[in-house]
């Protein structure tokens, strides 16, 4: 109980006693006044999430004008919200954000985010973070095509003729490659 009363002392002294205590409802009897506060706090400590909605992330080996795009859903729960989703990348090229507010499958508030870009972009990392400082990875896995090297192999045939007294070698080629 002290150490509560200690924490509203200090908020009380950091944003005024008026803004700490909102004021919910008062009745006046006989010349008093009673006054009810209340303070609302959330604890927020669960990150937001990402969903995946459509995605088509194959690139191919060489960039070029390719592109890629992902959209996702993002939301927070009942939690303090979403803020903002982010992006790290490296490599060169453009990516183009579309947002949109909208509800979860649940009817919470959630972020609609598309993107799209460069497939010059390499090691794309997208975060969401939410009001109270959390943050949630995206997945994103770009698909590369595999590459393979088939060694070259060809097939020979030695045949040895005897003509007078010397030998000849004549190497032939086989015809079935």
């Amino acid at each position: 109980m002290v150490q509560g009363v200690k924490t509203l002392m200090l908020l009380c002294m950091l944003i005024g006693c008026s803004q700490a205590f909102p004021s919910l409802g008062a009745a006046e009897d006989a010349g008093s006044t009673e006054r009810r506060d209340t303070i609302w706090h959330v604890l927020d400590v669960t990150p937001p999430v990402c969903r995946v909605l459509n995605e088509s992330l194959f690139c191919p080996l060489f960039c070029g004008n390719a592109t890629w795009q992902v959209s996702y859903i993002l939301s927070d729960g009942s939690g303090s919200g979403i803020d903002h989703p982010s992006f790290i990348t490296t490599g060169s090229g453009e990516i183009n954000i579309t947002l949109d507010i909208t509800k979860d499958e649940n009817g919470y508030n959630a972020t609609l985010v598309s993107y799209s870009g460069s497939c010059c972009l390499r090691n794309v990392e997208i975060t969401v973070t939410d009001k109270a400082g959390n943050k949630g990875e995206c997945p994103f896995n770009m698909h590369y095509p595999l590459t393979t090297v088939i060694p070259m192999t060809t097939s020979s045939s030695v045949t040895t003729i005897s003509v007078g007294s010397s030998l000849l070698l004549l190497p032939l080629k086989s015809m079935l490659l």
